[in-house]
């Protein structure tokens, strides 16, 4: 096999590029189609790859700079004699949650039999593409970055023209998962509502590519807008900012038009036209990561369908990288994934996505020794927290894989993490709450998000504080990061019990039986803290019995129900196990009884967070992980 970009440059149709702008390539190559064709590609940001008017790969995994990765297509069954190519990418520019500012440029290569036959430079025709609205950088939210207009009636006339090569990187990986399916659209049902746009119901909970097709007696602004659920019989569009919509100029005629670009997630369409359409279809059409499910049997029909709907959950979460949700941010976080992976493990019995997700988040690591909040992410509110999870995440994925190689990637990033935390270790044994411009976050719950934080400012006042479940993760972290070493023949010398002691000390409340939340507020208890105390080992089986009993803790929610259930599973799982298993049931039956098709954010829905919850979240997939530990025949017989 030749080696990889040897002679391939990036290139771009022009020097002088903005952000939010579209450039289509195109060329024409001959080839033996008896000979392996291999397509290699790989752009900023996104790309669409059309052979012999056919696409045949589109997207983009998610990187880094000094990451980029190809995509390698095996296009032999799509080859003619004489053949089209036709390249078209949308250039983001611009740092958001998901996705870090590079230069513009794509990059490919086409290898048959061995040799390279073609290849990107100057020599390939390319132009601006004029059927997208170029750089109005209009966002659905700040996190996902740009939405689109389409402009089907605009004839571009511009020449193609000679490319220019782009200085860039050319440290290519070829991807390191499988290549994301477009699926058909599913069918779906339309209403006119009373102004006279189209409501459309998807059925539940869908993410993918919107897919128009529909007549038109004019040339007309359409607008499409989309949500996960209806607000006074339509769709709630504007949130907080946020416009969950995008746009597309209808020539006169037939319009059939797929955006195969951005990914949307929705249950309800809204189309509003300045004059009425025949509609033949409007949906999205799905995009999925390539695996299959495994399909247990519980004896409960109510498991089997929390069940059903968790991999769903799970599923509709799975595209480059784990995301904590397809609607709002299609971002992957430390904590979000550590839940998407355990359930990755039993439900579709995969591994090879969740090592690419776990080298995905080791190229996050900041200079301060900390992860950055996403992985990749442009826009950086690192939290402390998340980044103790990573120990966690890299421990379960070997238990369950096998697979030491991860360890490579893992081990220098873990070593700088635990390094980073023991420096911070103050004369009392214990680690304060970082400043500005970090963000202390826990849970959604009162007194643990600490949402004012996202946008406070340098100069503004910090409390010094201590928190419990800092200091308890830090713990955990320790523990999962000796448990590594020893993989490795190695030792960690880290003194746990005096640790447990300055905790005790600072945050246990002998009256309570509990541990409070911080040093400086009005005592209060979390669900979530107190977990964390006994898995890290300095709370007992007496604090998880308080945990349930005390009327007065903040409730644990629903993507931290884990660190309950875990914690109670280690004093005692044969005395919890029941207690876990119904309140599964109850929580997520109560979703159920509301018509999810897909498992929110929080159990409050989408009036959560200020209107902002996502009705599909990864980290809410979790009792695919515990049906399917608790059916084990040790502790329930295999009878749940």
């Amino acid at each position: 096999m030749a080696l990889k970009f040897i002679n391939a440059k990036w290139i771009w149709n022009d020097d002088k590029y903005m952000p939010d702008e579209y450039a289509e390539f195109k060329f024409d190559f001959s080839a033996d189609k008896s000979k392996q064709t291999y397509f290699r590609i790989a752009s900023d940001s996104v790309y669409n790859l059309y052979l012999n008017g056919k696409l045949i790969s589109f997207g983009q995994y998610a990187d880094y700079p000094n990451y980029k990765v190809y995509d390698e297509i095996d296009i032999t069954n799509y080859l003619d004699n004489k053949n089209e190519v036709y390249i078209l990418v949308w250039y983001f520019g611009k740092d958001t949650q998901t996705y870090i500012k590079d230069k513009a440029g794509v990059i490919f290569e086409i290898e048959s039999n061995g040799e390279i036959i073609e290849y990107s430079d100057v020599h390939i025709k390319s132009r601006l593409c004029l059927n997208y609205l170029n750089h109005r950088e209009k966002n659905i939210t700040s996190q996902l970055g740009f939405t689109y207009k389409y402009l089907a009636s605009v004839l571009n006339l511009m020449e193609y023209t000679d490319s220019v090569v782009i200085d860039k990187s050319k440290n290519l990986f070829v991807r390191p998962n499988e290549r994301l399916i477009l699926k058909d659209g599913e069918p779906n049902q339309v209403k006119v509502l009373d102004d006279g746009s189209y409501l459309i119901d998807l059925g539940k909970e869908t993410c993918g590519f919107l897919k128009l097709d529909f007549e038109s007696e004019i040339e007309q602004e359409i607008l499409v807008a989309y949500s996960q659920y209806l607000e006074n019989g339509v769709v709630k569009r504007l949130i907080r900012g946020m416009d969950f919509s995008v746009e597309y100029f209808a020539k006169e005629g037939k319009n059939n038009y797929t955006n195969c670009f951005r990914r949307l997630s929705s249950r309800y369409l809204q189309v509003f036209t300045k004059s009425p359409i025949k509609i033949n279809y409007i949906g999205i059409c799905p995009v999925e990561y390539p695996v299959v499910a495994k399909k247990p049997n519980f004896k409960s029909e109510l498991r089997n369908k929390i069940y059903d709907i968790s991999v769903r959950t799970l599923h509709y979460c799975m595209h480059e990288h784990y995301e904590d949700t397809p609607w709002r941010e299609q971002a992957l976080y430390t904590m979000d994934s550590r839940n998407e992976m355990l359930c990755t493990y039993y439900a579709f019995n995969d591994f090879k996505f969740a090592r690419s997700n776990l080298v995905l988040i080791s190229k996050g690591l900041r200079s301060d020794g900390l992860l950055s909040i996403c992985y990749p992410s442009g826009r950086d509110i690192p939290i402390p927290f998340f980044s103790l999870i990573y120990a966690v995440q890299v421990y379960e994925y070997i238990k369950y894989s096998q697979d030491m190689t991860i360890l490579k990637d893992a081990m220098p990033v873990l070593d700088t993490i635990t390094q980073t935390f023991c420096s911070k270790i103050e004369e009392n044994g214990l680690i304060a709450t970082f400043p500005y411009p970090y963000w202390n976050f826990y849970e959604w719950s009162d007194g643990s998000a600490n949402g004012e934080q996202i946008s406070r400012k340098a100069a503004d006042i910090y409390t010094h504080q201590y928190d419990l479940i800092l200091n308890c993760a830090f713990l955990l972290n320790v523990m999962y990061y000796k448990k590594l070493l020893v993989m490795q023949n190695k030792e960690f010398d880290f003194d746990e019990q005096k640790m447990r002691n300055a905790i005790k000390k600072c945050f246990f409340v002998e009256e309570k039986g509990l541990f409070k939340a911080n040093d400086v507020s009005k005592p209060f208890y979390t669900a979530l803290g107190n977990s964390f105390a006994v898995l890290c080992g300095v709370g007992d089986k007496t604090t998880a019995k308080n945990i349930l009993l005390d009327k007065e803790i903040v409730p644990i929610t629903l993507s931290m129900s884990t660190f309950l259930y875990e914690a109670l599973i280690k004093t005692d799982v044969n005395k919890y196990k029941k207690l876990i298993i119904d309140d599964i049931d109850r929580r997520y039956g109560a979703m159920l009884a509301q018509g999810a098709t897909t498992f929110w954010e929080t159990e409050e829905g989408p009036i959560s967070l200020a209107h902002t919850g996502s009705l599909c979240h990864g980290w809410s997939a979790m009792p695919i992980y515990y049906y399917s530990l608790l059916n084990d025949k040790q502790y329930f017989n295999g009878e749940l």
